[in-house]
């Protein structure tokens, strides 16, 4: 009432404010019934036409490392050539027009001539017969974006002058299921493609440069075997999404082994849409979270030295494996297979030419875990070792007989069946059986001893059984148990082949590589070790790295140590005395206890195809620190002494350089 009052006096001034105030008010509610009221449908309209879409945004991989901390296994950047698919809109939209005009021009004519060949104009149902159909207009829809894109990566190719490639098919299947995301040319650009890409293509119309973190292995093919390699994962089943940006899986080794570990979490980005699917904006929801660095057992140095020694004494293409271990820890040092690959052959997808040619060289095959052969004499020392155990006086000689067929050479007899020896007849005791490695005696203690005992040691050792590697190549092989050696059909010939590494029994040089750490530590029987910790890449205080124990142990021999000192001294006597046949391993400074092997590779019919060439060995012969176990496959002639002795020198001889030089300790070993 007090302001009614008020306007009742002949108040110019008041009066124009109130006529203001009044004005406002009646904009804002005319203002409101528009929206409100008259332009409801078309808000709504545009509101339906926009949708949300989510993106998996790939986090950065966790980098593998050697146990000093040297990269194994990175990410690099790398720069791909995109089509933006939403700035081309507008020329798809022209170039569909056009072509539907021509369309319609060729429609006219067709009609006319066919009017003026009948002398009369069609009839409603017949003109239905030239009516577009919805299969033709999206062919026509889709040749004039095919067309726009060929057209601007020509251009592209013509200002940066080099070719670029263009797959029509591939083009269209992106547009129709990914269309909100850029269109990728060409990936992985090199420093060369960028720079002509910024010089030359000024006008970026509907193409730029997206940058992309790319895996990279730095030695190229070392260690490839553990490392193992990925391939690209577009579906990734975490989380629900609607479209995945390119990401990795790993599918052997270590990537494989502990995928979830270094491939982090994904982060999700939000992006707004139109009605026709291009995308208008984006944000981005959650940031993705780098995986977690891997730091590995092994020492880059000795892998090293092991895989050019390969290289260097048998070629590139060798059947070969190497296993370093530390004899009181199970860390792995060295993991070895032959031929190898490069894992950076297939980050970015490898050729159909190169994937068929490490099929052709089997490289893909982890021959120190996943393959298995006969292990010959190495076994020797383990049929030995349950021979002191159960009474065998080191110092006794069997005397080993002249063959019928070979007098130079001994020979035993099993049953009926004749075994021969690589060695000349005479008397051999423990000592000199093991530096000679006759078969005959090791054949006629084996047998005195009885093979269920043998088997015994053989299961103690776990030979036959997994490891549980991380690396996804692992093997059981075969080792008969004690059901398999009580049946009718178990001949004393099968076990006088198992007393000498032969007959039903396969092994990985792995299995063979943890036997000798258990001989060399006393009967301790490890867990072997690869990974040594997990770590954030971002050293969060309050997130606990993952460390591995160290010397798990798995079993026991319990086996005395007079029993391995004596052994001992016969291996040492491999490598040192005039007549041993490892000698070709000695390392100045370093005693070496070693055992040569070699086994024949038959066919099924039965047919020699090749040998198995060992030198297994541990060191040094005072307190042993490191076992080392070298396998060649072959079908030339030799010797494990002459074909892998040489490479188990050179291992040894590295491991002396680095702990004379003062390096790093390699080991962390207790005695």
């Amino acid at each position: 009432m007090l302001v009614i009052d008020e306007l009742k006096k002949n108040d110019p001034q008041l009066r124009l404010v109130a006529v203001m105030l009044a004005a406002g008010l009646f904009i804002l509610l005319a203002g409101l019934w528009w929206v409100q009221i008259v332009s409801s449908r078309q808000y709504q309209s545009h509101f339906e036409t926009q949708a949300y879409r989510t993106i998996r945004l790939p986090a950065m991989r966790g980098r593998i490392l050697d146990r000093e901390g040297r990269v194994l296994a990175e990410n690099q950047p790398s720069y791909n050539l995109n089509l933006y698919l939403d700035d081309l809109s507008k020329r798809f939209s022209d170039a569909t027009d056009a072509l539907m005009k021509q369309a319609k021009t060729a429609r006219i004519q067709a009609i006319a001539a066919r009017e003026k060949k009948l002398g009369r104009s069609l009839t409603k149902a017949e003109l239905k017969q030239y009516a577009f159909k919805l299969e033709f207009l999206e062919q026509i829809r889709s040749q004039a974006r095919t067309e726009v894109a060929a057209n601007v990566v020509t251009q592209i190719s013509k200002d940066m002058d080099m070719p670029l490639p263009f797959d029509a098919a591939k083009f269209d299947r992106h547009y129709k299921r990914q269309l909100a995301m850029p269109y990728t040319i060409q990936s992985s650009l090199d420093g060369q493609k960028i720079a002509r890409f910024e010089e030359n293509y000024t006008t970026k119309l509907g193409a730029d440069l997206e940058l992309q973190s790319t895996r990279y292995y730095p030695n190229g093919s070392l260690a490839a075997h553990i490392l193992g390699y990925l391939r690209k994962d577009d579906d990734s089943a975490e989380g629900e999404f609607n479209y995945r940006l390119p990401d990795y899986r790993g599918v052997t080794g270590i990537e494989a082994g502990y995928n979830s570990e270094l491939r982090g979490t994904a982060g999700e980005e939000s992006v707004v849409v139109n009605n026709q699917g291009y995308r208008q904006s984006e944000d981005v929801e959650s940031e993705p979270e780098p995986g977690h660095n891997v730091t590995l057992t092994l020492d880059m140095d000795i892998q090293r030295a092991a895989e050019q020694s390969i290289v260097s004494h048998q070629g590139a293409g060798a059947h070969a494996a190497v296993v370093v271990m530390d004899v009181h820890t199970g860390d792995v040092l060295a993991l070895v297979s032959s031929p190898t690959f490069d894992p950076n052959d297939f980050v970015n997808g490898i050729s159909q030419e190169k994937y068929q040619e490490m099929q052709e060289l089997t490289s893909e095959k982890n021959r120190a875990t996943y393959e298995i052969y006969a292990p010959g004499s190495i076994f020797k020392p383990i049929v030995g070792l349950v021979a002191l155990e159960n009474g065998l006086d080191p110092r006794a000689t069997i005397f080993v007989a002249p063959s019928p067929r070979d007098p130079h050479h001994g020979y035993v007899l099993v049953g009926n069946q004749q075994f021969q020896d690589t060695v000349p007849p005479g008397d051999y005791d423990f000592r000199h059986a093991i530096e000679r490695s006759s078969n005959a005696y090791f054949i006629t203690i084996g047998m005195r001893v009885g093979i269920q005992k043998i088997v015994e040691m053989g299961k103690r050792l776990h030979l036959g059984e997994r490891m549980n590697l991380p690396t996804r190549q692992e093997s059981a092989g075969y080792f008969p148990d004690l059901k398999r050696v009580a049946k009718s059909d178990w001949r004393d010939g099968d076990s006088a082949n198992i007393c000498f590494g032969q007959g039903e029994m396969a092994i990985t040089p792995m299995q063979m590589t943890i036997a000798y750490c258990a001989l060399a530590n006393g009967g301790k029987v490890l867990y072997p070790r690869l990974v040594d910790r997990i770590e954030s890449q971002d050293s969060v205080p309050d997130e606990m790295d993952t460390n591995f124990p160290a010397g798990v142990v798995r079993d026991e021999l319990r086996v005395h140590p007079r029993s391995l000192n004596i052994l001992y001294d016969a291996m040492l006597s491999e490598t040192e005395d005039a007549e041993g046949t490892g000698k070709q391993a000695v390392v100045p400074g370093l005693r070496i206890c070693g055992k040569t092997g070699t086994a024949q590779v038959k066919d099924e019919h039965g047919h020699l195809t090749g040998w198995d060439y060992w030198f297994a060995s541990f060191a040094p012969y005072e307190n042993p620190h490191y076992a080392v176990i070298v396998m060649v496959q072959s079908d030339h002639g030799g010797s494990g002494g002459s074909v892998c002795a040489p490479i188990a020198h050179d291992v040894y001889e590295v491991i002396t350089k680095k702990q004379n030089a003062g390096t790093p300790k390699i080991l962390a070993s207790v005695n």
